[in-house]
């Protein structure tokens, strides 16, 4: 199985993961201190998470990555920090699964 791109580009999934990241921890600081739009601002970072969840969930599914199972279950088990790290090491995933696979 030959390497394929995620179906919209790197940099916009970087975006999505920094947008929900900022929009999250703003909602859930807004939250705190009772501002009146903080549940705009959450469920907008919610919304930005679930789509960047799902595409990188894809992404790994499609893919032939190194340790395939134990990114898919870090991602259920830890998804915030697992979404970042798996795009850092992506490159380096693809290219260890195709050697060893």
């Amino acid at each position: 199985m030959k390497n394929q791109d995620f179906k919209i580009g790197i940099k916009t999934v970087w975006v999505l993961v920094i947008g929900n990241f900022i929009l999250t921890l703003v909602g859930a600081l807004a939250k705190i201190q009772h501002w009146e739009f903080s549940q705009i601002l959450l469920s907008m970072g919610l919304m930005l998470f679930f789509s960047t969840w799902i595409i990188i969930l894809s992404d790994m599914v499609k893919n032939k990555i190194y340790h395939k199972t134990f990114w898919i279950l870090t991602l259920f088990i830890m998804p915030s920090i697992s979404t970042i790290f798996y795009l850092i090491q992506r490159n380096k995933l693809l290219r260890l699964g195709q050697k060893f696979g």
